[in-house]
């Protein structure tokens, strides 16, 4: 028992918190190792396996949430991959969470937010799917489906970056930035009439409120 304790660097009478710590510590350590050469991306491996198996028997003995712990940590260390722009290892982490506990919505909203990051919107527009399909309330999420719209335009798909973005209008009312999309979108598909429409909407939109 002792040694699954050294593992995770703690002592058995650490609380829950100072524990993750400790794990979150660990695991981003041998994570940002993974970039190194062959030798020691196995190395760091088995290290991570071992970091995790001792998380794991820790949090079954001192009766912590293993499972909400460990989701916190991935999670957050993928966010900072995110940020700090490394999204190769943001990509594994992503992937990780989703296989770990494949009901959370997040993780594929999280995953989505990557790839569209990178330019790889066709996936990202599937990954947004996946979670709206989990998440009824995704839907109507104004920022989700604004993020979603914009990888449907970059994906050249037009049409449905228009469905998305007058769904958002009609649930939260005018957006002169939502006009100007739908506008662009029309333009790409040759409906000058519609294109002038929106842009004149938006224009209207402006003048209304240029005293807000």
């Amino acid at each position: 028992m002792k040694n699954i304790f050294r593992e995770l660097n703690v002592k058995e009478d650490f609380s829950e918190e100072e524990v993750k710590e400790s794990y979150f510590n660990l695991m981003k350590k041998y994570y940002d190792e993974l970039s190194i050469d062959d030798s020691v991306l196995f190395l760091a491996q088995k290290r991570i396996d071992r970091v995790d198996e001792a998380f794991e028997m820790i949090s079954s003995i001192k009766d912590f949430d293993y499972l909400e712990d460990k989701y916190d940590v991935l999670y957050t260390m993928c966010e900072e991959y995110k940020k700090k722009k490394n999204y190769k290892k943001a990509l594994l982490i992503s992937n990780e969470l989703i296989d770990f506990i494949p009901i959370f919505p997040d993780s594929y909203l999280l995953k989505a937010d990557i790839l569209a990051e990178i330019n790889e919107h066709e996936e990202a527009i599937k990954y947004f799917e996946i979670a709206e399909d989990m998440e009824a309330e995704i839907k109507e999420d104004q920022y989700i489906q604004y993020l979603k719209s914009q990888s449907q335009i970059e994906a050249k798909k037009y049409e449905d970056a228009i469905k998305t973005l007058k769904k958002i209008t009609k649930l939260y009312g005018d957006n002169p930035f939502f006009f100007f999309d739908i506008a662009c979108c029309y333009e790409e598909l040759g409906d000058e009439k519609m294109y002038k429409y929106y842009c004149a909407k938006r224009d209207n939109y402006w003048k209304e409120h240029e005293n807000d």
